[in-house]
């Protein structure tokens, strides 16, 4: 776990670098709720706590922020009026897009070192301990 970990550091290490050098007007947190939000839209608030595990406050804040610097909007949940179902904008999706290209590169660049068969085996033995994974 500790080597995963350190692999993951810095990898997202990269990642922040790649923000900074592109001066995104997002911090990384804004970033992976602006991804969530383009991977599942019409996602709410709620949906984005109960995948990250963050507290539905943060998210309000970052939800604010995301929407004030025009890169999601928010529209009326048809089943439920406090519920607000939230979608990327244009602008949210010129960033998805370009830091998505950046993480594959990051990515291929960090599996070179195994072959096909070796990556697909990672990518198997990853998702088994993500679905024995209790939770969040």
């Amino acid at each position: 776990m500790d080597q995963l970990d350190a692999l993951l550091f810095a990898f997202r290490g990269e990642m922040h670098r790649l923000m900074r050098e592109a001066e995104l007007p997002v911090s990384p947190m804004e970033l992976r709720v602006l991804l969530h939000v383009a991977r599942r839209p019409g996602c709410t608030a709620g949906d984005l706590a109960r995948h990250s595990g963050r507290d539905k406050g943060q998210l309000t804040r970052l939800i604010q922020h995301l929407e004030q610097e025009g890169l999601i909007r928010r529209e009326a949940h048809a089943k439920d009026r406090r519920a607000q179902c939230l979608f990327i904008t244009e602008g949210g999706e010129a960033i998805h897009a370009r830091m998505r290209a950046e993480r594959r590169v990051l990515a291929k660049d960090l599996l070179s070192s195994l072959d096909a068969g070796e990556q697909a085996q990672l990518a198997q033995l990853l998702g088994k301990l993500r679905a024995g994974r209790p939770p969040a």
